[in-house]
């Protein structure tokens, strides 16, 4: 398919569609209809490695093996369906980096159940922020955290089964194509402009303190750009961190830490905060929300869990105070990563309380416990890592133009 790479840039913009064109072609070739009806130029690239395709694909099953290192022939020899899978997925992913290197694609739709979605989602995620990418899927309705990651895929829930066409699925292609033009007609890079960004994490029990800083950072010419901490919010924070975007990090929420120690629902990964070993940008770290864990569903709790001071955020999710020896573990987390920092840090301590919850004749108010994680720290980092404890909460004015007035210090603004 070296026609597909040594052609001129295309005299229009190009969609690249992904699927199996086995299993999946008649849909496929559904969406190339309609884009080329549109204007657009499209390219198929087959991600099946088995059946005889409906129609051969610009980038063929067997350019896509041969992409990732290996025959077509070879790969489907082994028998070994993971493997086949991982390597058909590796191919296109290539595929799809290069073409957009290349400047060959302007958006990128894929369409599938349970295997297509893994292979097209994995594949988007080598493309940047902005850019326009839609999945078709018939999992859209569980948890696609494991398909989406930290990438804004626009998804679809394809409704009925990815099984030929139908009267309310063309519908549904129709609405995912039509999104997916728009965006690349209108398609911007995202480009760190002359603003100088502060990146922070934030959460609803930490919103009012938040709210005031961003008001403050703005009136001082800066940007506040805010990543909700669900998991894969300071994950793609501390993404963009690495590639230089921000000026300045107000880890303002590192509960996603404490969900990883307590196996809750907004688990952060183990890797939270490596980013601090790899970056000189200057970070400030608060303790927002760690005081407690996110569990499901009340109803679908452990009778241990049950037995806990807790209350029902909503119906979906379950806040759950931590006892001293989570705490003393989110402490230890935190400790370890701040050591190896190569920049800046400060970490900011707000001796009345972490969280809305977490305030004098609140539910979750229990100093003591706070105290460990905080001594715990004090034991734990490098004497030469700044730890600040103010006598206010959270949310209170004082802390948060402490924390500006920190920030503008370590960035050379006093």
């Amino acid at each position: 398919m070296n026609s597909v790479l040594n052609a001129s840039r295309p005299s229009k913009q190009t969609i690249l569609i992904i699927g199996t064109l086995d299993t999946k072609g008649e849909e496929c070739v559904y969406i190339r209809d309609r884009i080329q009806q549109n204007g657009f130029g499209a390219l198929l690239i087959d991600s099946g490695p088995l059946g005889s395709p409906l129609v051969p694909g610009d980038i063929t099953r067997y350019d896509v093996a041969e992409k990732a290192g290996v025959t077509l022939e070879a790969l489907t020899a082994t028998r070994d369906k993971g493997k086949i899978i991982q390597t058909m997925t590796d191919g296109v992913t290539l595929w799809v980096a290069q073409l957009f290197r290349k400047e060959k694609i302007h958006g990128v739709i894929a369409v599938g159940g349970g295997q297509g979605t893994a292979i097209g989602t994995d594949a988007m995620q080598c493309l940047p922020l902005g850019f326009p990418k839609v999945m078709v899927s018939t999992v859209a309705s569980g948890n696609m955290r494991r398909f989406i990651h930290t990438s804004d895929i626009a998804v679809f829930p394809s409704v009925t089964d990815v099984f030929g066409l139908n009267s309310i699925f063309t519908r549904i292609l129709d609405n995912a194509v039509n999104a997916l033009m728009g965006m690349a007609r209108h398609y911007q890079p995202i480009e760190k402009g002359d603003i100088k960004s502060i990146g922070a994490t934030a959460f609803g029990v930490v919103t009012p303190g938040l709210m005031k800083m961003k008001k403050i950072l703005n009136e001082k010419g800066f940007e506040m750009i805010l990543f909700h901490a669900t998991g894969m919010g300071g994950r793609a924070l501390e993404e963009l961190v690495a590639t230089g975007y921000f000026d300045g990090v107000m880890d303002w929420t590192t509960h996603e830490i404490v969900d990883e120690i307590g196996k809750g629902i907004f688990a952060s990964g183990k890797d939270r905060l490596d980013v601090l070993s790899k970056t000189r940008t200057p970070y400030i770290i608060a303790p927002g929300g760690i005081d407690y864990i996110c569990k499901g569903p009340w109803q679908e709790m452990t009778t241990a869990w049950k037995k806990r001071n807790f209350y029902a955020h909503n119906r979906n999710i379950t806040s759950i105070r931590t006892t001293p020896r989570e705490m003393t573990r989110a402490a230890n987390f935190i400790a370890k990563k701040v050591n190896r920092a190569v920049g800046p840090v400060t970490i900011m301590i707000p001796t009345r309380g972490f969280s809305e919850p977490n305030a004098e004749g609140k539910q979750f108010y229990d100093p003591e416990t706070d105290r460990v994680f905080v001594n715990t720290l004090k034991r734990q980092l490098k004497s030469c890592i700044d730890l600040i404890e103010i006598d206010a909460h959270i949310n209170d004015d004082v802390f948060v133009r402490e924390a500006v007035d920190r920030m503008l210090g370590m960035l050379g603004m006093h």
